[in-house]
């Protein structure tokens, strides 16, 4: 007999189930216990879609209650341990207290040792421990409710636990054998050793305080009752509608960071651009305000040269009356008008043209 608990303090807590938008189950626990839990479905597992769990932990981990997530098991058709496909693991069917013997390693965890203490009992209110409803059981279905009381070594530390859960078979007649589907739900209240008797109405008030929630029931019901591959059209239809706005969202992004990028450069080259362009000598037409300052401020002046690595422009001195240059886009600079370059020369050289002139 557990000791009352007052839990009018406690905080609530819910398992939300982001695939049908609705709360799985609620929950009360102490405050500075931490709860946590998940939803998974997986379209291709028709035959058992859906799994949850949760667990509730106590502030210095001494103590924890786990839910754990249903284990769904069919036989023949496969070797043991492999998953058959639809959501189910290929295991032959057992007794309860058998198949919860085989979980137990699972249950203790990596870190769990032999068990010092493993005592097995029928659990007859195990609906009502469990919260199932009376709609939530299938006709034609055997369910068994079974305890189990475990001390064992948990990381190194004594440890002591209480499995309290119900096994579940059904065999149908297939083609050439029949079939078993069984499984076993399960939940775990743990503590340490020494602290379990004085932690133990704890767990046992957080989850006697577990609510599921009706509307979810009945919704994950109709799941289970819809075509599979229809279920399974409609979630990847709304996983490549996600993928889609998500693609558009980013190309959205991109092009907005792109435009912005483009005026920030154009905003900073217009700025440059205007600070760097006085206005242009007068008598200089075809010649860029920015070259013509260039020229003044160099001492240079452009010329045409089709040679140039910068374009069809070369610049010279401005101060040479003359400017000659040969196919070889030498040039020879000179105030002497008489001077012809030519005589004596294997290259012929021309005056340039002088822009604006």
């Amino acid at each position: 007999m557990n000791t009352p608990v007052d839990a009018s303090g406690w905080t609530t807590w819910t398992l939300p189930d982001p695939q049908l938008n609705l709360p799985v189950l609620a929950l009360k626990h102490p405050p500075g216990w931490t709860a946590q839990g998940n939803v998974t479905w997986v379209a291709e597992h028709n035959e058992s879609p859906e799994h949850h769990w949760f667990q509730v932990t106590h502030p210095e981990r001494v103590a924890m209650l786990q839910n754990w997530p249903r284990f769904d098991f069919t036989w023949p058709g496969g070797a043991p341990g492999q998953p058959n496909g639809h959501g189910r693991t290929y295991l032959p069917p057992s007794s309860p207290d058998q198949l919860l013997g085989t979980l137990l390693p699972q249950l203790l965890g990596p870190q769990g040792g032999r068990p010092t203490r493993f005592e097995v009992y029928p659990l007859p209110d195990w609906a009502q421990r469990l919260h199932i409803p009376a709609d939530g059981l299938t006709p034609g279905v055997a369910y068994t409710g079974v305890y189990a009381g475990v001390d064992a070594p948990v990381a190194g530390r004594a440890r002591r636990l209480e499995l309290l859960g119900f096994h579940y078979a059904v065999s149908n007649q297939a083609a050439f054998a029949t079939i078993t589907n069984h499984g076993l739900l399960v939940t775990v209240l743990s503590a340490s050793l020494e602290r379990y008797d004085e932690l133990r109405p704890t767990l046992y008030a957080i989850m006697d305080g577990v609510l599921p929630n009706p509307a979810w029931t009945t919704a994950a019901g109709q799941v289970g009752q819809t075509n599979t591959a229809e279920f399974a059209q409609r979630r990847a239809g709304a996983q490549w509608a996600a993928f889609q706005a998500e693609q558009a969202g980013i190309a959205r992004v991109g092009q907005a960071a792109a435009d912005l990028r483009g005026t920030q450069a154009g905003n900073a080259q217009a700025a440059f651009d205007a600070l760097m362009a006085p206005p242009p000598p007068a008598g200089t037409p075809g010649i860029s305000a920015q070259e013509a300052w260039r020229n003044e401020l160099g001492g240079v002046t452009a010329v045409e040269d089709p040679t140039s690595r910068e374009g069809s422009t070369k610049y010279v001195s401005s101060g040479a009356a003359l400017t000659w240059q040969n196919e070889n886009g030498e040039v020879i600079e000179t105030d002497d008008v008489l001077l012809d370059p030519n005589i004596n020369s294997h290259t012929t050289w021309k005056v340039v043209r002088r822009y604006g002139q």
